[in-house]
């Protein structure tokens, strides 16, 4: 295909390969810079304020330093193409170097200490090859080398406020170079079709062009990191705030601050008891079994993405608190005091007893299950100002587990553990019952379903023999 015939028909391209060189309209590249929002006092509810949104200050910065690098490195990859007999054994002379004033821009996260960077540029080298002929410089070919090429950086994430991101590597890579010849003469075609497209086309010139350009990464890493000093000066976040996360978007780079970690205070007490029925607790256990355990939420869960998407269960927990067994007045209590709380803060308690865990009671239909809850609050959060009075009793939690069918419904009254009275031919009277219906089959934590037993068959329908008179 390379040919002198196919050569020929290629334009001048001058101005074809100029077009790839004309600036086209660019997505900006801006900064955000987000605060979260937290207090200890609603430890759950938090949200994010935007500090910062200059919707191209990025790509602004990053133009600026393409336009002082763009002639550095146009002039290395010149200096070396011009050696002499670098162009596959002919020396090349008379050059030129045009690129994208406007490369496209982008930048993605790479990891979560740093983000990656591109610059896509377009652009061509025009330049004059000896010929390996006796014909004079006149005969000389001219001809230009079309180029896509990436400038890929990767910018790391300091640990410094002042100098969030930093430009750490800078590499050039060749995508592409397609040689078109500016002269006609048949012989020069020839030339360049066997001897300069194999080098421009091939591997030779790729590597050229990266070793030279790459060479100077020194000159041009720092032209990015003097364009980052204004954009790491908006990147800053506020006072008594640190830095959470960094994300490279399509639009923007995104920085995400928080409060620190705070330290709760302290002076808060719970006190109650526990208690149960020892007509239901049939082996109630020991009070030395009963403890109860804190935490406090001590800052914001961290932020997934910059849409403010966070995972509660992710926040940072801090335990708190001391438990001490009291003196109990009554034969089925169990009297307590924990000491210690985060006072004036949510502090999540959990309670834990083996008096009535793990043990149930009922018949063949039904169980009860007995664990602690909380006795008139919901067991789990206590705000101490500076002390409050929370109690536990042991409850039942009852649950059909064995299979209705047609003979247990004969039955007219099955006693619950709890108490009360249910008719299996009518609805549940107890709520904490899960079976609702007759003739089903229930288990612990299934959806009720249908028993599949078969309905005796209908008897027929006979109707008396009436006169044709009655039936006017």
């Amino acid at each position: 295909m390379n040919s002198p015939q196919r050569l020929r028909r290629l334009p001048a391209c001058v101005a074809v390969l100029f077009l790839a060189a004309v600036p086209s309209v660019h997505a900006a590249v801006g900064a955000r810079v987000l605060v979260q929002v937290w207090s200890p006092l609603t430890p759950q509810q938090q949200s994010v304020q935007t500090l910062v949104n200059d919707a191209s200050l990025v790509s602004d910065q990053v133009q600026k330093a393409w336009t002082e690098a763009r002639p550095r490195i146009c002039a290395a990859l010149l200096g070396a193409m011009g050696k002499g007999k670098a162009a596959g054994g002919q020396t090349l002379y008379d050059l030129k170097c045009l690129l994208d004033e406007r490369p496209v821009f982008s930048v993605t996260s790479a990891s979560a200490k740093t983000l990656a960077a591109s610059l896509a540029i377009g652009g061509y080298v025009e330049a004059t090859s000896t010929t390996p002929t006796a014909l004079g410089s006149y005969a000389d070919p001219r001809f230009s080398v079309a180029l896509k090429a990436q400038l890929q950086m990767v910018l790391s994430v300091q640990p410094n406020p002042d100098q969030t991101l930093r430009v750490d590597a800078a590499k050039f890579s060749l995508a592409n170079a397609t040689i078109n010849s500016h002269n006609f003469s048949g012989d020069l075609l020839k030339f360049i079709a066997d001897d300069l497209l194999p080098f421009f086309g091939g591997p030779q010139y790729r590597q050229l062009a990266e070793g030279a350009i790459n060479a100077v990464e020194v000159d041009t890493r720092g032209y990015f990191n003097a364009a980052l000093v204004p954009i790491n000066a908006k990147l800053r976040g506020p006072s008594g705030y640190v830095r959470v996360a960094v994300w490279g978007k399509p639009d923007s780079i995104v920085v995400a601050f928080g409060p620190r970690a705070l330290t709760p205070p302290t002076g808060g007490t719970m006190s109650g008891a526990l208690r149960w029925d020892p007509s239901k607790v049939v082996s109630p256990g020991s009070c030395a079994s009963f403890s109860i355990s804190a935490m406090v939420q001590t800052g914001p869960a961290p932020l997934r993405d910059p849409t403010g998407y966070f995972e509660p269960g992710e926040a940072p927990m801090l335990k708190v608190g001391s438990f001490q067994l009291m003196s109990a007045d009554k034969a089925n209590e169990c009297r307590y005091r924990l000491a210690g709380l985060a006072q004036g803060w949510p502090n999540q308690v959990q309670a834990r007893s083996s008096i009535g865990a793990g043990t149930t009671a009922g018949n063949s239909l039904y169980r009860v299950k007995f664990a602690v809850a909380g006795d008139g609050w919901d067991g789990r959060t206590v705000v101490p100002s500076p002390s409050a009075e929370r109690n536990y009793r042991v409850q039942g939690s009852a649950s059909a587990e064995a299979s209705l069918n047609a003979a247990a419904a004969t039955k007219r009254h099955l006693q619950s553990p709890a108490g009360p009275v249910i008719n299996p031919g009518g609805p549940v009277m107890n709520p904490a019952l899960k079976a609702q219906t007759p003739y089903a089959t229930q288990k612990k934590g299934d959806a009720v379903s249908l028993n599949p037993q078969p309905l005796p068959p209908a008897a027929p329908l006979v109707l008396p023999a009436q006169s044709p008179s009655a039936l006017r």
